[in-house]
């Protein structure tokens, strides 16, 4: 879904333009700053910028990373320096409250482009060119471009979707060491590894899991990827059934086109997740080309 800010003024022809990328998630929020030729001038990292959970928020994060990204160009962000055009790809754009509340907020930006945080990740490992991306982090979303058509799948957040996800995993290592206290399940060294997360502090462990949001869930998904290199059965279990859930989203994505598009996997799961893929999802894998900070200048560009 896209959202365009009217111009707030006429672009000045004799100042220099800047594009500005704003990828903008549920953990980080990181700002790019290029010249109107393309060259990087400075990058900036901050907090994390989801609309939908709070818009004043996810501005604070944007001015602090763009701060940081143009205090060693001596740039000054105001309408004298030049035309500053911004594109911020952001979590929570699926909710329109959301999306009209953030571009109510006074800006210094000429024009200003909301787009999702997936989408423009999608036109960045792509290069601007039609592709699809899946995500695979502490949630799980696809994203698919297709001769200007835009598809969705997952990213339905947590618990009620984001299967094959890092709060995934984390969720089911809990769900395991549950069982396993309630003797309906089979110890493990992945369950014996949750505990010592915990310093086998059981009354500590049960207060985290009736507090825990999806965040916390995937603190525990480096254990299951840890042991399931050790080979731990039920680490490699788990791995292998999120391999499965992020089949049926590639499968998905390739339904709603005429042909199946190349598709990049992304997020820090993704190079566990990737050899225990089917073959159908795994030979139209190709590495991405630019991070979702290039893709939302890419789309600028596209626009201005």
């Amino acid at each position: 879904m896209l959202f365009l800010f009217p111009d707030r003024l006429m672009e000045n022809a004799k100042l220099p333009n800047f594009f500005i990328g704003v990828d903008g998630g549920a953990t980080k929020t990181i700002v790019r700053v290029e010249d109107e030729n393309g060259n990087l001038l400075g990058e900036g990292k901050s907090g994390t910028s989801n609309i939908r959970l709070s818009v004043e928020n996810t501005w604070t994060s944007i001015h602090t990373a763009l701060e940081q990204a143009l205090l060693p160009t001596g740039i000054i962000l105001n309408a004298r320096a030049g035309n500053f055009f911004c594109c911020a790809g952001l979590a929570g754009t699926q909710v329109p409250s959301a999306c009209e509340e953030f571009l109510a907020q006074p800006h210094p930006f000429r024009k200003l482009v909301l787009e999702s945080d997936g989408y423009i990740s999608c036109v960045g490992a792509h290069g601007g060119k039609d592709g699809a991306v899946i995500a695979i982090g502490t949630g799980v979303v696809a994203y698919q471009i297709d001769a200007g058509k835009v598809s969705r799948v997952s990213g339905w957040g947590f618990p009620q979707g984001d299967e094959g996800s890092g709060a995934w995993l984390g969720l089911e290592a809990v769900r395991a060491t549950l069982h396993w206290q309630d003797g309906r399940g089979d110890n493990s060294p992945l369950i014996e590894a949750v505990l010592a997360h915990f310093q086998d502090d059981w009354t500590q462990f049960i207060i985290w899991v009736n507090q825990a949001k999806s965040t916390q869930f995937a603190e525990l998904a480096p254990i299951v990827v840890k042991q399931a290199i050790a080979e731990t059965p039920l680490a490699v279990e788990l791995l292998q059934q999120a391999a499965r859930d992020i089949d049926r989203i590639g499968e998905a994505l390739a339904a709603k086109t005429s042909q199946p598009l190349p598709c990049a996997l992304l997020g820090g799961l993704a190079p566990f997740i990737e050899p225990r893929l089917g073959e159908n999802l795994r030979s139209r894998l190709v590495p991405p080309q630019y991070n979702a900070a290039k893709g939302a200048v890419l789309r600028l560009r596209q626009l201005v």
